[in-house]
């Protein structure tokens, strides 16, 4: 039927438990490598001094940034739990008033 749109909560269930996984494996990742990332200058002439700076740089941002996209992935599945439920309950009462 054209303009229809089917939303399956099983689905929506299962796609928030496989954001919860990916979150979790990221997690640990970053749990389990959680040293600080501290490059070494490779001379000490200008541009390998300007290339690590950078690389220092870039490593301060990526833990909070990764912690970032943990807590957006967990916020996510959340997310679409509430939707799953608020289409079975849209479902059940729809089916409930025809039922009457």
């Amino acid at each position: 039927m054209p303009g229809t749109v089917r939303v399956d909560p099983v689905a929506l269930d299962a796609a928030a438990a496989d954001l919860d996984a990916a979150a979790a494996r990221l997690q640990a990742n970053l749990t389990a490598v959680s040293l600080p990332i501290q490059p070494i200058p490779s001379g000490s002439e200008e541009v390998s001094l300007l290339a690590n700076r950078f690389f220092r740089n870039s490593a301060g941002t990526f833990s909070p940034a990764a912690a970032q996209a943990v807590e957006e992935l967990i916020e996510t599945a959340a997310a679409l739990r509430a939707q799953a439920a608020a289409y079975r309950n849209v479902d059940f009462e729809h089916g409930k008033a025809l039922g009457s």
